[in-house]
């Protein structure tokens, strides 16, 4: 009996090699769902979820990967039976290939950080391509079946969904935003399904069969590995990936020898001690003949959870201090800082962030800039201090959307910078200088300090992405803590704002 079944098969083998019409499927194999049908069916379902987008709950990640995955293994079964399928097997390792590969990517603050939105726009591009390539071959490779099997030699449905593809980029291309047509474009889309599963089954009812080539790796076994691989991946991503890289080094002794006068002065006038001694001797120099200096000091709480325990007491977990230096009376100077302080050591789970709205981000409040942001961060660790540059500081311009205002385009200050997880009294600053333009206008600097509270995010968002975004899908991520430098200058004395 077993020596008759594979000489049936050989036979089929056989017919399929000489491009005759296949044998018809006995009455068991017939009332079973043929291996045509299932490698179909596979990928008739990938086609349409990796078509689906739902940006939620991760839907946006979990369909189009199962859709990969079920390309893959459909037309892993059909590509020994023309030329066509087999390109689009290699077409589907190369997609699955680079979707796995984005997956973990995503789990890092790499793809943010490192590509350039040309880079990505490249990227994505290929990708289209490879989908278009894909539906190309995909009806090339029905024709050439079709004709395989003694049938008339069409398929106007895989190059409808061709022509379906080409609109759905055209509309993308054009930011089409309508209800109309992208409800015409999902039922023409739901016809082209149907249409091609309608094309499926007359090949299988023709009785075509494809031969089930033993191979090594079992589709099981091929999503386990690449699960395994996603998972590890992904680990690596969330430990090794998901912070800055600081080059921190010893703060030097001697490093303010050269302005310990200017520094006294300015501790007359009543600039905190501690902080001085955390500033760059240069902005102490840019200090030199202050006549005032005017401080607030502001206590604020992050949720008991974020708290390290061990180390809490009744102090608020973060010291925000603003501080102005005037340094010019005829047309007034003032050179502005903003510094924190961790009073408790917070749990740091990857980047931290600043936002600073300077006193001259709308000109005409009546103050310019004066020159450059400066600022370091600092941390103490086994009774020494370490010291490093933010990751970034400077000015970024970028598209957020408000609730209340819509789409705009905005200019601030970003400090990007990320802490060990080691060590104690966290803290830094940001300092500019302001010159006065129009007399009579109050000074206002705002600093907005982004927090990352967990690991717990995807893909892997920066603290000044979710500030610059204002993205609510992770709020459970990020905490913004804001604080303000307001004064009125005037011949009378300083004002302060409350």
């Amino acid at each position: 009996m077993a020596d008759l079944e594979q000489k049936t098969m050989n036979d089929i083998c056989e017919s399929t090699d000489n491009n005759t019409a296949p044998k018809l499927p006995s009455q068991d194999t017939a009332a079973e769902e043929t291996l045509w049908k299932k490698s179909m069916n596979r990928i008739l379902v990938g086609i349409t979820l990796t078509a689906i987008i739902l940006n939620f709950g991760l839907l946006n990640y979990i369909f189009p990967t199962i859709g990969t995955m079920l390309l893959l293994f459909g037309f892993r079964a059909l590509q020994h039976e023309n030329k066509w399928f087999k390109r689009c097997f290699i077409i589907s390792i190369i997609r699955t290939a680079y979707f796995f590969w984005m997956l973990i990517w995503n789990t890092t603050i790499l793809h943010s950080t490192i590509y350039s939105s040309a880079m990505n726009t490249v990227l994505f591009i290929a990708n289209l391509l490879l989908q278009f390539a894909l539906f190309v071959c995909l009806w090339q490779g029905f024709l050439s079946i079709r004709q395989k099997a003694g049938l008339s030699p069409h398929a106007g449905s895989a190059a409808a969904l061709i022509v379906w593809y080409c609109l759905i980029c055209l509309l993308a291309l054009v930011h089409y935003n309508g209800f109309i047509i992208a409800l015409i474009m999902f039922i023409a889309y739901c016809r082209i399904i149907y249409k091609l599963n309608k094309l499926s089954k007359e090949l299988d009812e023709a009785g075509y069969e494809i031969s089930d080539v033993p191979v090594k790796w079992t589709n099981r076994r091929i999503t386990i590995a690449l699960l395994v691989l996603l998972l590890i991946g992904g680990a690596c991503g969330y430990l090794f990936g998901g912070s800055y890289p600081m080059k921190w080094t010893a703060l030097p002794a001697d490093e303010h020898n050269n302005v310990e006068d200017i520094k006294a002065q300015l501790i007359d006038l009543g600039f905190p001690a501690y902080i001085l001694n955390d500033l760059r001797a240069e902005d102490i120099a840019a200090c030199s003949g202050a006549l005032e200096v005017v401080v607030d000091e502001t206590d604020l709480s992050l949720d008991d959870s974020e708290r390290d325990t061990e180390s809490a007491d009744d102090a608020k977990d973060l010291r925000i201090t603003g501080i102005g230096v005037k340094v010019s009376d005829d047309r007034e100077r003032w050179i502005i800082f903003h510094h924190f302080l961790w009073n408790q050591a917070p749990k740091f789970y990857g980047t931290e962030a600043i936002q600073l709205w300077p006193v001259y981000r709308d000109l005409s409040d009546g103050w310019d800039s004066g020159g450059d942001v400066t600022g370091r961060v600092l941390y103490n660790r086994n009774e020494e201090t370490f010291v490093a540059d933010y990751y970034s500081l400077g000015t970024q311009t970028y598209a957020s959307n408000s609730f209340f205002f819509g789409p705009q385009d905005n200019t601030d200050v970003f400090a990007t910078f990320s802490m060990p997880q080691q060590g104690s009294s966290y803290r830094g600053y940001i300092a500019y200088p302001i010159k006065e333009v129009q007399d009579g206008c109050i000074i206002s600097s705002w600093i907005n300090y982004v927090h990352q509270k967990s690991w717990v995010q995807y893909p892997v968002m920066t603290a000044m992405e979710n500030r610059m975004t204002n993205s609510w899908n992770y709020a459970g991520a990020f905490q913004t803590l804001e604080d303000a430098l307001q004064f009125y200058p005037s011949d009378e004395g300083i004002e302060m704002i409350s």
